[in-house]
């Protein structure tokens, strides 16, 4: 057997050495995505930095008495448009209330009061009461009766505030998310359920 050339060799080295940074490009290739999957997105976090807002909309144009759906990182939350009889409610009728200031309720601080909203026109809140997560529905039974849930039968008025005599006497106020309203869009944050 030959011995082989200084060429071949020379050649034989280059031709490895390329085989094998091909080999670490193609790790490096296939590694990204698996590695990235364990860290946070940078662009997320830095518009979440920038942003504690999560959903936006106009509430210019909803309707008096009516709802508006939203999916929500959370799930759901809903805008209810006051008419004026129900913001006049919401001052007359507190010895029918269960927790009229809300003291046991799930809303920032800024919101307790009667409204319970950062506007007197809307009501935002989750439309499930806190002891099984029933979800409430629009019921106009009574003046003071404007949100019913059938699990137990839980009445509440238009800032969602429980009714004395009904429902499960662990229930509490309907939980409002942290929202602000500014040039006649709402802006609703980020909410964690204190139950």
């Amino acid at each position: 057997m030959q011995a082989p050339s200084t060429e071949s060799l020379k050649r034989r080295q280059t031709l490895s050495g390329l085989m094998k940074l091909l080999a670490v490009i193609g790790f490096i290739l296939i590694s990204i995505p698996f590695f990235s999957s364990f860290s946070t997105n940078l662009t997320d976090e830095k518009q979440n930095s920038k942003s504690n807002w999560v959903n936006t909309i106009p509430v210019a144009d909803l309707v008096k008495g009516e709802i508006k759906k939203l999916a929500w990182s959370n799930g759901f939350v809903w805008v209810y448009a006051r008419t004026t009889k129900d913001m006049e409610a919401l001052t007359t009728g507190r010895s029918l209330l269960r927790d009229a200031d809300s003291d046991n309720s799930d809303q920032p601080d800024a919101m307790r009061n009667d409204f319970r909203s950062a506007s007197h026109q809307f009501f935002v809140f989750i439309p499930q009461e806190n002891k099984k997560g029933c979800q409430v529905s629009l019921g106009h039974d009574d003046e003071n009766v404007l949100f019913v849930e059938p699990c137990f039968n839980a009445q509440y008025d238009s800032a969602g505030r429980i009714l004395k005599n009904s429902g499960h006497k662990e229930q509490q106020n309907l939980a409002v998310p942290k929202h602000i309203i500014e040039a006649g869009i709402l802006k609703i944050g980020v909410w964690t359920p204190k139950i």
